[in-house]
């Protein structure tokens, strides 16, 4: 679904291709969200020499201006979908939500171990999911499948109308945390 796949079969090679996509879109300024802590060392020594802010690390009232700023938003997905392609992000707050959607490309970090083969598959996880949040606290439940994309203009179709122009999505087979 135009997304663009990388395998990161061990740590060592997880920072070289993220480096390698922020690099080959030209970016500077990336945001980082919604993150095992884990990972957190992981993405900052790729990403040295440029600018990177980790939202959870942030006043609220920085959030939005830093998402719209960034030329790359970071997050983590929940799991993906096999059969469609599809990546399951699951939000508690906003940033995660901005982070995925304002900067012109987003890369999803998304462990192996955590595909499912189907939708059906995928709505029982997020039932789970749903019914383990307190009440008050339900996330918010994110099905990605690509860049954003419309036909409502000229019936054509175009893609990043709405959000990213970009979707990279780095399978970690290391990584079994979260």
């Amino acid at each position: 679904m135009k997304a663009e796949p990388h395998s990161a079969t061990r740590k060592e090679s997880t920072p070289e291709i993220l480096r390698s996509v922020v690099e080959g879109h030209r970016a500077n300024r990336v945001v980082v969200a919604n993150l095992p802590v884990e990972l957190r060392a992981v993405v900052s020594g790729a990403l040295q020499g440029r600018s990177v802010q980790f939202l959870e690390d942030l006043p609220s009232t920085e959030v939005l201006p830093a998402c719209a700023a960034a030329e790359v938003g970071v997050t983590w997905a929940e799991f993906a979908i096999a059969e469609d392609g599809a990546i399951v992000e699951v939000a508690h707050d906003d940033a995660a939500r901005l982070a995925a959607s304002l900067p012109i490309v987003h890369i999803v970090l998304l462990p192996a171990g955590r595909l499912v083969r189907d939708v059906g598959a995928a709505m029982a996880v997020v039932g789970g999911i749903l019914r383990a949040s307190g009440p008050g606290k339900r996330p918010t439940v994110t099905f990605i499948s690509g860049p954003s994309r419309t036909g409502d203009i000229d019936l054509r179709l175009l893609y990043g109308v709405h959000g990213p122009h970009s979707l990279h999505v780095i399978l970690l087979e290391w990584f079994e945390g979260r």
